[in-house]
């Protein structure tokens, strides 16, 4: 297709260099543009509107992708939907689709990933087999006492859409889709090493110390954020000296009152600590002149802004003015700095995962089918890693109340069953929720111990990053995208799930948001500042939530939310592999790595 795409682009007067040609072939094999003539059109509409008739590069191709075929693939999705539940979404749909908004100058809903139905995508792909609800057998650890609530009904069949073993979302080379078997070619014993480390230990219940820092050290450590983050966003955007002789903030009262251009890095906060709106943003900055909290708070006006994406406790670097008083004038709002490259890929041979998030079991119930349905999906296809995150026994379920037996005997029980169903060569990653009726509620959370110890088992904390043979995988069971989508201000700011997975890359953590948007979640900034740093990208992110499922390739990191394995309209889990690179072939992703989300 290359040739084609190069040929229009010549008609068109544009001779884009090689690497940019290979990238436009990537993105029309990945969103099904097969036409090389389509594709070019968009193009040229998209640059058109939205960079005044710039020839197409690496940079802003990824713009293309997020606001044209993106858009577009989701709109084609929903559509098919929407006139055929149970069908392929056919090419006839993709002309169907509104022309302005395959084009990108259509803005796009920002509750379409919410609430848009799903298609089947591929249905030759191998389906989970359907096992009888017999609940009298086949159960591995649900006790005596975990009895269905009677007066609370489970959810019907017409209320799932879609059947089990259907793929509802797909990424990666089409070759490597199609050749998948999705199982292990060879047993082999993977080493899993933990990299989120202090001192040189990762956190667990033995170096566990929490809820005793003072209040000013939780300020030291927003001041040194504050320093470390805005430094990076005046790098990017100013240079090196401009970072190294930046004054964070005006001290010359007078400069308050210029009317020219005027930089500052502070802290984004809500006047109501509540959702963010255009009313109500406020940014602390730096001033060591003065010791009145007061004079550090700047009101934002964002009536001369484009553009924006921000959310409580985010740094930023913000262009303006004051015109009076403590009100600044938006005029840019910066918040990228230079992130450090993702490690290449190191992997000699194919390895499959497998991945899923809880809650395992209907809010109602302790009986644990869609987990029985996984663990069957697990043995029949044998994937190198099992990565599952909390909850695994909700505090929040109906019946948890009722258990005749103490929580840690409970889970001890659900883990002798995970591992006795997996058995010793998939290595099983399991990482704790302060959701778990087990679990010390604080985040950073540390892994529950266990009386029994598996070779192949690995109990992690929330958040972990682990190397895996050559590959770096993060993974949380926190809902950080949903806590950031729904508490920030966003105007003209682009796709929600990439920006969302952005501000977690140039936070530099797991969890940027102070304070918490969770009301209940007991947050402990010092070992935050231990356990949750995003310091270095990871090959995959799994960041799971209650937002509908999606897979992301953003700087080169593959990030992935499997869904809930037990959902009201129908669980999810997530399957990837990694393969080598071929000789002669890139080293990225797309050529590397395929994924796919399924229906339990």
């Amino acid at each position: 297709m290359d040739v084609e795409l190069k040929q229009q682009f010549d008609e068109m007067g544009v001779e884009p260099a090689d690497s940019v040609l290979d990238r436009c072939v990537e993105l029309a094999i990945s969103y099904g543009v097969h036409d090389a003539t389509e594709f070019v059109e968009q193009w040229m509409a998209f640059s058109l509107s939205h960079l005044q008739g710039e020839d197409p590069g690496l940079e802003n191709l990824g713009d293309f992708e997020r606001k044209v075929l993106q858009l577009r693939k989701e709109k084609m999705v929903s559509k098919a939907s929407a006139s055929k539940p149970k069908s392929y979404a056919s090419s006839s749909a993709a002309q169907d689709t509104s022309s302005l908004a395959s084009y990108g100058l259509m803005e796009d809903d920002p509750m379409l990933d919410d609430y848009v139905s799903e298609s089947v995508v591929d249905s030759s792909a191998l389906h989970t087999p359907k096992a009888k609800r017999d609940l009298k057998s086949g159960l591995l650890f649900t006790p005596q006492s975990a009895k269905r609530n009677p007066a609370v009904g489970t959810p019907t069949s017409s209320s799932v859409s879609g059947k089990p073993g259907d793929i509802v979302d797909s990424f990666g080379h089409p070759k490597l889709l199609a050749a998948s078997s999705w199982q292990s070619q060879m047993e082999h014993t993977l080493p899993v090493i933990q990299k989120l480390l202090h001192k040189n230990a990762p956190l667990t219940l033995a170096n566990l110390g929490y809820m005793n820092d003072l209040l000013g050290e939780r300020c030291d450590d927003l001041h040194d954020r504050v320093e470390e983050i805005g430094r990076g966003l005046i790098e990017k955007k100013l240079g090196e000296a401009a970072a190294a002789e930046c004054s964070w903030y005006p001290q010359d009262k007078q400069a308050l009152q210029a009317a020219g251009g005027l930089h500052a890095v502070g802290m984004i906060h809500s006047e109501d600590d509540g959702p963010l709106d255009a009313h109500s943003a406020l940014l602390v900055v730096i001033d060591e002149d003065t010791d009145e909290a007061k004079d550090t708070n700047l009101s934002l006006n964002f009536s001369r802004i484009k553009s924006a994406s921000i959310f409580p406790g985010q740094v930023v670097l913000a262009k303006g003015f004051i015109p009076k008083g403590r009100t600044f004038v938006v005029e840019e709002m910066h918040t990228e700095r230079k992130l450090i490259p993702v490690t290449p890929l190191k992997v000699d041979r194919e390895l499959q995962f497998v991945v899923a998030a809880g809650p395992f079991t209907d809010s109602t119930d302790l009986f644990y089918e869609p987990l029985h349905e996984l663990l069957k999906y697990i043995k029949e296809h044998r994937p190198d890693v099992l990565v599952l995150t909390g909850p695994f026994l909700d505090a929040d379920n109906k019946m948890v109340g009722e258990l005749t037996e103490t929580f840690d005997s409970f889970f001890e029980k659900m883990i002798a069953g995970i591992m006795e169903a997996v058995g010793s060569h998939t290595a099983v990653l399991l990482v704790s929720s302060q959701k778990d009726a087990m679990s010390h509620s604080v985040y950073p959370t540390p892994p529950p111990t266990l009386r029994r110890t598996y070779p192949n088992l690995h109990m992690l904390p929330d958040p972990s990053m682990v190397d895996l043979d050559g590959l770096t995988l993060g993974v949380t069971s926190t809902d950080v995208v949903d806590h950031l989508l729904s508490h920030e201000f966003a105007a003209g700011a682009g796709e929600r799930m990439h920006r969302a997975i952005n501000h977690l890359f140039h936070q530099g953590s797991f969890y940027p948001l102070y304070p918490p948007a969770d009301e209940d979640m007991a947050y402990d900034s010092q070992l935050a500042l231990k356990y949750a740093q995003l310091k270095q990208l990871p090959n995959v992110l799994i960041l799971p939530g209650d937002q509908r499922h999606f897979i992301r390739l953003v700087n080169d990191c593959l990030v992935i939310n499997p869904g809930r394995l037990w959902d009201k309209k129908g669980g999810t889990f997530a399957r990837f592999l990694v393969a080598p690179t071929a000789p002669g072939k890139a080293a990225n992703m797309f050529n590397s790595v395929a994924c796919q989300v399924q229906r339990i």
